[in-house]
């Protein structure tokens, strides 16, 4: 009976080890100096995605680098002066909804980017496309001529 027991405890474990298998696709690239290196692309969740660029401008101007990291329907991260929390949507197709919750209240010097980091995670119709350890998330904005468009809002680099 233990014998049996132990077979099925082994069986289920072998089993429940292969669901989690991917098909990741690797990229082959070469340096500068001619060496051949691998590339796997980040995924969206459990990545650690430090902010780069805001509405297309770099930043620059914050205490602490910003970044995001989306875990399960979760997504947490920096501001760039204060923590940040909420709930977020991904689908397969490139569509994204972040639902900023809340965040911590510390005041700091300089807290631009924090409201423009936020004002952007509030954006409507967001997408996203993940390009190796890049994410450059698409949101609506009205241009000057009331006319609605899809314009890069936020562009993150996977911290390593």
């Amino acid at each position: 009976m233990k014998r049996i027991l132990l077979i099925l405890m082994v069986a289920s474990l072998c089993a429940c080890g292969c669901k989690n298998s991917k098909n990741v696709v690797v990229e082959q690239k070469k340096d500068e100096a001619g060496a051949t290196y691998t590339t796997k692309p980040a995924s969206l969740t459990e990545t650690k995605w430090m902010l780069t660029h805001l509405n297309a401008v770099p930043v620059t101007d914050s205490p602490e680098r910003p970044y995001i990291i989306f875990t399960g329907d979760r997504v947490t991260g920096s501001l760039g002066c204060n923590t940040f929390f909420g709930t977020f949507y991904a689908n397969k197709k490139g569509k994204i909804d972040i639902e900023y919750t809340g965040s911590t209240k510390k005041l700091c010097d300089q807290m631009d980017v924090e409201y423009k980091f936020i004002s952007a995670m509030k954006s409507e119709n967001m997408s996203y496309v993940l390009k190796e350890d890049l994410l450059f998330i698409y949101g609506e904005r009205m241009d000057s001529d009331g006319v609605k468009k899809n314009v890069e809002i936020m562009r993150f680099k996977a911290e390593k």
